[in-house]
């Protein structure tokens, strides 16, 4: 089976993600630990696990630069049937998650992410971004308007997307991430991915996809 692309991305300025847990012997059983960065500049190549290097194209908006890979890893990776987001603010802390992305690889599952603890519904979801500031209520406004015109009802529930497997040249997986970054950037103003990523991947239905386990990640 091919090598399967861990990577995430770090923010100028920001902290670097956490280690992943026994990453050598990961690697040697067919794990690559990628981690993006807007300009590289004098950074060595590694740090710790992670091989850094730099995004293809970058914007000025930091946060912007961050979905960039996470939605588009067709456009950052190379030489890759398979590919693992996680969030920076994500640590995989034990063994379950490669076991995981391994089986799903040998089943051939193109598209798996989380599901999410508590939230049920993309809507509860727009809710909390509002209640907790993250964005202005004009923005939050419009994406949930589109959701609805969109016909997403609450039923359609909501995807935890800190992380994900993807066979990233799939046809489907193509289309899906394609179409969410549009809709990323035509109605949720660039941020909050999460906020149409539910309507993307419901209007991928040739997409079959399943869950990953929880187990074995941590966020700060």
């Amino acid at each position: 089976m091919g090598t399967i692309a861990i990577y995430t991305f770090m923010q100028e300025g920001g902290p670097m993600p956490a280690q992943p847990h026994n990453a050598a012997a990961w690697k040697a059983k067919g794990f690559d630990f990628i981690c993006f960065v807007t300009k590289k500049g004098d950074m060595p190549d590694f740090n710790g696990a992670w091989y850094i290097d730099e995004l293809p194209i970058s914007w000025p908006d930091q946060r912007l630069n961050a979905v960039i890979p996470k939605v588009n890893p067709q456009s950052v990776l190379e030489g890759y049937e398979y590919s693992l987001w996680i969030d920076p603010g994500v640590s995989i802390t034990g063994d379950e998650l490669y076991e995981r992305c391994k089986e799903m690889q040998e089943r051939g599952v193109v598209y798996a992410d989380l599901r999410h603890p508590s939230i049920r519904s993309v809507y509860g979801y727009a809710w909390k971004v509002w209640r907790q500031g993250l964005e202005p209520a004009g923005l939050i406004c419009k994406t949930v308007a589109f959701l609805v015109k969109k016909g997403v009802r609450p039923g359609d529930g909501f995807h935890d997307t800190s992380v994900m497997l993807r066979a990233h040249e799939d046809k489907a997986v193509l289309e899906m991430d394609r179409w969410w970054w549009e809709c990323l950037l035509t109605h949720a103003g660039g941020h909050y991915d999460r906020l149409v990523h539910i309507f993307a991947l419901k209007d991928t239905p040739s997409l079959k996809w399943e869950y990953l386990s929880s187990d074995g990640t941590e966020r700060r």
